[in-house]
């Protein structure tokens, strides 16, 4: 065998690899089954490319631009013939042809998801539906773990919203109990027991009031609390969404005076905790910690 064969070789074995090194700044949906007409993907922190919404019967197209541009737009054309979007990933490859088929969306639903992975150079599809509930588990609260693991147990249970199935929200103590191993960690679950539904960050230790965005499944990295205090978190499963807020800054809210109440909470209340910061579900016996709906903090006396 000739050096020259031999490199030739090489450079064969090689060429997949080298394919899978695609990058794409920004992709848009587009074609008759996207209601807008055309409508960009959100790009993941790693890379990946993510649909979530309503399509309508039809054919829907991955390009490169916002408006076919001829000679610049490549398209992400899939490799098999009458290929549905609703699938468990189908390899692409790469156009400049517009009249290439694109993807088949069969019926007209509102929650499609679809994920473009440049990496593998697959497209993934699914309707997506509501999960019945969400924790938070870990060791950024009291009870969440001990100091050899977590508790599964101690998973506190988050709020489904009235009007949006797929939003849900927790407000509660969160910071670094000692003696607990991960001190200020935690991730969210779809049960209350380890996977197979889970939510992270995409970052270790990703500071929870500057996330963002979240992502199900893949490496077991946690969410980090830098800040002690009550937080209300609120997470959008459909589009990967993921937004803290700091209520108060230390342990206990910070609230002036006591006012004596032995009526049970009214429509103004927003939440209600005990004087460990934990979020309850009605005023306890004693001194209580209430924040209402214009966002102040006061402790109020129940007998």
């Amino acid at each position: 065998m000739t050096h020259k064969t031999i490199l030739l070789y090489v450079i064969c074995l090689l060429m997949p690899f080298a394919a899978e090194a695609q990058s794409f700044d920004a992709l848009w949906a587009t074609g008759s089954a996207v209601p807008e007409g055309s409508r960009q993907l959100t790009k993941r922190p790693d890379g990946q490319f993510r649909f979530a919404g309503a399509l309508n019967e039809g054919e829907l197209k991955i390009m490169t631009t916002e408006t076919y541009q001829k000679g610049v737009t490549q398209f992400l054309k899939p490799q098999l013939v009458d290929s549905y979007l609703i699938n468990k990933g189908i390899n692409y490859v790469i156009t400049s042809d517009e009249t290439q088929p694109g993807w088949v969306v069969s019926f007209q639903e509102d929650t499609y998801r679809f994920l473009v992975d440049p990496v593998a150079r697959k497209v993934t599809g699914e309707l997506m539906l509501p999960w019945n509930e969400v924790f938070i588990a870990g060791s950024a609260f009291e009870g969440g773990a001990n100091h050899v693991e977590w508790n599964r147990n101690g998973m506190l249970p988050f709020e489904r919203d009235h009007d949006n199935p797929y939003v849900f929200s927790w407000t509660g103590w969160l910071g670094e109990t000692g003696g607990v191993v991960e001190p200020g960690r935690f991730k969210l679950e779809g049960q209350m027991t380890w996977g197979p539904r889970e939510l992270h960050p995409y970052v270790q230790d990703e500071n929870l009031l500057t996330s963002t965005q979240m992502r199900q499944g893949g490496d077991d990295t946690k969410w980090h609390v830098y800040v002690e205090g009550v937080y209300h978190i609120v997470v959008d499963l459909f589009n990967e969404t993921f937004s803290a807020e700091l209520v108060t800054d230390s342990k206990m809210p910070q609230a002036d005076g006591v006012d004596e109440m032995v009526a049970p909470r009214d429509e103004q209340t927003v939440a209600v905790y005990n004087m460990n910061g934990m979020q309850v579900q009605r005023l306890q016996k004693g001194i209580n910690i209430v924040r209402t709906a214009d966002g102040k903090v006061r402790k109020v006396l129940s007998k």
